[in-house]
């Protein structure tokens, strides 16, 4: 009983690791580009239905309120930000919907 309640718990804990780490593949989807601003801060977002992204390399060309694009995302481990509006990620490819 005591083998098999070990392997549970370590079955649970190699779960628990992998899971809660963000995948680094890349990811596409549609979003709307918005310009968040607040008291001590202003930046740049990407907003899904669902989530909200916060680029650490939005291209110049795409920094208009409002639009439509399809961006091709992928995890930005290691970056900061002080507005922290979304999940931090690098924009591989972007184009006007």
């Amino acid at each position: 009983m005591r083998l098999m309640c070990q392997r549970s718990v370590s079955a649970l804990i190699a779960i628990v690791a992998f899971g809660c780490t963000s995948p680094t593949a890349s990811v596409g989807l549609d979003a709307t580009v918005h310009f968040a601003t607040s008291v001590e801060s202003s930046c740049w977002s990407l907003v899904t239905p669902t989530r909200v992204y916060e680029p650490v390399d939005l291209p110049a060309a795409f920094r208009a309120e409002g639009l439509k694009v399809h961006v091709v995302l992928s995890d930005a481990p290691g970056w900061a930000t002080i507005c922290y509006v979304g999940q931090l990620v690098h924009v591989n490819s972007i184009a006007v919907q």
